[in-house]
C-alpha cells in the first residue's frame, strides 16, 4: 500500500473515532438529539416515512413548486435534513429515527394558523394503569407515564419534555369537541430554552383560520406579527378572533400562546423574554413563511437497514475535500516541500483538536446563556451583531483557533520548520484537519446533501484555511523577526473567525460573509507573497536588514485575476447546480453529470492557474537571490541569462527561473544582478573556476 493511501486510511479511521464523540445539537426551539458527545452517523438508524395526499391532487407545478420541493423547504425551515422522493400521490421521507416525530409534526401541518378557544374546565384523564404498562412495554405510548400532573385553580394539565408531550397527546383520550395541544413553559431564567412542555386543552372547532393573505414578520421584541392583507380572508379571520375574546393560536399540534391585538387587522405572538425567546420566534417565523402543503396523512413507517454507503461517505468526503485544498496550498511550497509524515501528523492533530475545542465551547455555553453562540444572535437580529461578534470571537474563535494552534506545535518544534512559508503551510494543514473532522458532524446532520457539501467546501473550509494562515504566518515570521507577536496574530484570526460566524448567523448578512472570505483570500495571497521572500533561514540571511533588500514584483497579474474570478464564478455555478439538483423532482441526468464534471475540471484548472500565476517578489540583497522560497547565496550563483520574459539564474544545484515579468521588471532584476555579479556573471564564473583549479 502506498504512503498516500496509508495516510488516507489513517485519516478515515481517526474521523470514524471522532464521529462517536461529536454531537448533533439541534437549534433552539427544535427537538434536540443526544448531546455533543453522542450522535449517530447518517444512514445508521434510518426510518422511511410514507405520506399520502388526502384530497384532490395538485395541478402541474413549476420548478421548486412541486410537492417534493415544498416538503424539502418545510423540513429545511424546521432544521431537519432528509431524503425526499415523490411518487404520484405519495411522498417518502427517509430520515434518522430521532427526527421522525419532528418530521411528522412538520409535514402533517398544512401551513395555516388556527385560532382556538381555550377550554381549561376540561379535565384530562390519562390511559388506565394497565394500558399505560402495555403501551410502555410495546414502546408505543410509554411517554404518557413520564408526564407529571399539575393543577392550578380549576385547570389541570400534564408536564414533560417536548417529545413526550407531543407523543402522548397524539392518542390522548379526548372527546370530539376538544383537542389537546403541546405548549412550552417558559423558564424562570428566560434566556434558556424551555425544556418543559405542558398540555393545553382547546375546543376542536376553530374560531378562525389564518391562511390566504396572512403576512408574517417580526413584531416588537421577541414576537411575531401576523397581519391580514386588505380584503383577504386572513384580515376577516383576525377581526373575528379579536371580537371573540381570549384565544390560543396553534401551529398544528403546537400552541404558540395567546395572541395580543395591538393594532387593526394584526395579531402579535410573544415568546417571552431574553435571547432564547428571539431564537424561538425566529424558528417559528421561518416555518410560518414556508409555502402551504396539501393535506398529508402518514400511511406507513418502516425501519431501514444501515446505509453503509452514506455512512462511509460522511467519513471519506470531508477528508477528500480537505486533501483537495491541501494539494492547492502545497503548490505555494514547491522550493522545499514539507515531509509528508509531518504534514499528515499535523492534519491528524488538527482533526483531534475538535474535541478540546468542542469541550471549551460547551463549557462556555453552560456557564452562562450570554456565552452561548446559538442564543446571543437573538434570532439573527441586526441589533445583536456587536454582542454576537464578541461572543463568537471569544467562545468559538479563540477555542477553535487556539486548539488548531496547539495542533501545529509538533511541526513548529521540528527542525524541518525552517522557512517562513512553513508557518502558513502547517497552520493551514492543522485547520484542514480540523475542518475535515468538523465536516463529519455537519455532513452527518445534513445527510450529505449537495448544497451543504458545496457550501462547506467553498465557504467554511477555505475560511478555516485563511484563519490558520493568519497565525501560521506569524509563526513563520518569527524565524526572521523574533519580535513578532504571535499571540496578536492568533487573536486577529479568532476575531476574523468570530466575524465570519456572526455574519452567517445574522439575518441578511450572508453576502457580507462571502465578501469577508474574498478579503481573507486576498490577505492570504499577500501573506504568502511576503513569506516567500525568504528561503531556509540561516545566520547569513538574518544578518541582512530588511531595508537593504531590493524587491522586484514578477508574475502575470492579469492571468492571476482572471483565474481568481473564474474560481469564484465556477464555485458559485457549482453551488447553483447543486441546489437545482436538490430541488429538482427528477434524478440527475447524463447531461447534468457531464455538465457538473466539466465545471469541476474547470475549477481545478482555475485553482492551478491561481497557484501558478500569483505575483511574487524577487528579493536581491547582500546574502543572495530569493524567489518563491528558493534562496541562493552569491557564492552559489555562477551567472544569469535574460530570456524573453524571464531571467535564468545559473546556480549550483540547478537553475532558477525568475519571472515571468514585464520588460521593466526584467530590466530591474538584470540591473541588480549586473551590479552584484559584474556584467552577466561571466567574469565571476571564470574566477570561480580558476579557484577550483588552484585548489589542492
Amino acid at each position: 500500500m502506498t504512503a498516500p493511501l496509508r495516510v488516507l486510511f489513517a485519516l478515515v479511521g481517526l474521523l470514524g473515532a471522532l464521529s462517536a464523540l461529536l454531537g448533533c445539537d439541534a437549534p433552539p426551539g427544535s427537538e434536540r438529539v443526544p448531546g455533543i458527545f453522542a450522535s449517530a452517523l447518517a444512514g445508521t438508524d434510518d426510518v422511511e416515512l410514507t405520506y399520502e395526499v388526502d384530497g384532490q391532487p395538485r395541478g402541474p407545478a413549476g420548478f421548486g413548486e412541486d410537492l417534493r420541493a415544498l416538503v424539502l423547504r418545510r423540513l429545511g425551515a424546521g432544521h431537519v435534513s432528509a431524503d425526499v422522493t415523490e411518487e404520484d400521490r405519495r411522498v417518502r421521507i427517509v430520515v434518522d429515527e430521532t427526527y421522525a416525530a419532528r418530521v411528522d409534526e412538520l409535514v402533517t401541518w398544512s401551513g395555516t394558523l388556527l385560532v382556538l378557544e381555550p377550554a381549561p374546565e376540561v379535565a384530562l384523564v390519562p390511559h388506565s394503569a394497565a394500558a399505560t404498562e402495555r403501551d410502555a412495554a410495546e414502546g408505543a405510548r410509554g411517554a404518557t407515564s413520564r408526564l407529571v400532573a399539575r393543577q392550578e385553580g380549576g385547570e389541570r394539565w400534564y408536564e414533560g419534555s417536548r417529545a413526550d408531550v407531543l407523543d402522548a397527546i397524539e392518542a390522548w383520550p379526548i372527546d370530539r369537541d376538544h383537542r389537546v395541544l403541546a405548549e412550552p413553559i417558559p423558564r424562570p431564567t428566560p434566556e434558556r430554552e424551555p425544556s418543559r412542555w405542558r398540555t393545553r386543552v382547546v375546543k376542536a372547532q376553530p374560531v378562525a383560520e389564518l391562511g390566504d393573505g396572512a403576512l408574517v414578520g417580526w413584531g416588537d421584541g421577541p414576537s411575531i406579527r401576523v397581519r391580514g392583507a386588505e380584503g383577504t380572508p386572513a384580515q376577516a379571520a383576525i377581526e373575528l378572533a379579536k371580537a371573540r375574546g381570549p384565544s390560543v393560536v396553534a401551529r398544528g399540534r403546537v400552541s404558540l400562546g395567546s395572541p395580543r391585538f395591538v393594532e387593526p387587522s394584526a395579531l402579535h405572538l410573544s415568546f417571552g423574554a431574553g435571547a432564547e425567546a428571539y431564537a424561538r420566534a425566529q424558528n417559528e417565523r421561518q416555518l410560518l413563511t414556508t409555502p402551504r402543503l396539501p393535506a398529508l396523512r402518514r400511511v406507513g413507517a418502516v425501519g431501514l437497514p444501515p446505509n453503509r454507503a452514506l455512512a462511509a461517505a460522511c467519513f471519506v468526503v470531508p477528508v477528500l475535500l480537505s486533501l483537495a485544498w491541501l494539494v492547492f496550498v502545497r503548490r505555494f511550497d514547491r522550493a522545499h516541500p514539507e515531509p509528508m509524515w509531518l504534514v499528515g501528523s499535523t492534519f491528524l492533530l488538527g482533526a483531534i483538536a475538535v474535541v478540546p475545542a468542542g469541550l471549551a465551547e460547551a463549557g462556555f455555553a453552560r456557564a452562562s446563556p450570554w456565552l452561548d453562540p446559538s442564543l446571543v444572535t437573538f434570532g439573527g437580529q441586526l441589533f445583536a451583531f456587536p454582542l454576537s461578534f464578541a461572543v463568537f470571537t471569544v467562545v468559538v474563535g479563540l477555542s477553535e483557533e487556539g486548539a488548531k494552534r496547539v495542533a501545529a506545535q509538533l511541526a513548529v518544534r521540528r527542525r524541518e520548520f525552517d522557512e517562513p512559508v512553513d508557518g502558513i503551510v502547517y497552520g493551514i494543514v492543522a485547520s484542514l484537519g480540523f475542518a475535515a473532522a468538523e465536516n463529519v458532524r455537519y455532513f452527518a446532520i445534513g445527510r450529505l446533501t449537495a448544497p451543504l457539501v458545496i457550501a462547506r467546501c467553498f465557504m467554511s473550509v477555505p475560511a478555516h484555511m485563511f484563519f490558520g494562515a493568519l497565525w501560521g504566518y506569524a509563526l513563520g515570521a518569527k524565524l526572521v523577526d523574533p519580535r513578532t507577536r504571535t499571540w496578536a496574530w492568533l487573536f486577529a484570526a479568532a476575531a476574523c473567525h468570530g466575524l465570519f460566524d456572526a455574519l452567517l448567523s445574522t439575518e441578511g448578512a450572508g453576502m457580507l460573509a462571502v465578501m469577508l472570505n474574498v478579503g481573507l483570500a486576498s490577505a492570504f495571497v499577500i501573506l504568502v507573497r511576503r513569506a516567500l521572500r525568504h528561503g531556509v533561514v540561516s545566520r547569513e540571511m538574518l544578518a541582512v536588514r530588511p531595508e537593504e533588500r531590493a524587491l522586484v514584483r514578477v508574475g502575470r497579474p492579469a492571468l492571476f485575476w482572471v483565474s481568481a474570478v473564474l474560481l469564484h464564478l465556477l464555485a458559485l455555478g457549482i453551488f447553483v447546480l447543486g441546489a437545482y439538483w436538490q430541488l429538482s423532482r427528477h434524478r440527475p441526468s447524463t447531461g447534468f453529470v457531464a455538465g457538473s464534471s466539466v465545471m469541476l475540471a474547470l475549477l481545478g484548472v482555475a485553482a492551478l492557474g491561481v497557484s501558478q500565476t500569483v505575483p511574487l517578489d524577487v528579493a536581491i540583497d547582500a546574502y543572495g537571490v530569493t524567489f518563491a522560497g528558493a534562496a541562493r547565496a552569491w557564492r552559489q550563483i555562477r551567472g544569469f541569462t535574460v530570456v524573453a520574459d524571464h531571467v535564468e539564474l545559473d546556480c549550483e544545484g540547478g537553475p532558477i527561473r525568475l519571472g515571468p515579468a514585464a520588460p521593466g521588471a526584467i530590466e530591474a532584476i538584470a540591473g541588480e544582478l549586473r551590479r552584484r555579479l559584474g556584467g552577466d556573471g561571466a567574469p565571476r564564473l571564470i574566477t570561480l573556476e580558476s579557484r577550483r583549479e588552484r585548489a589542492p
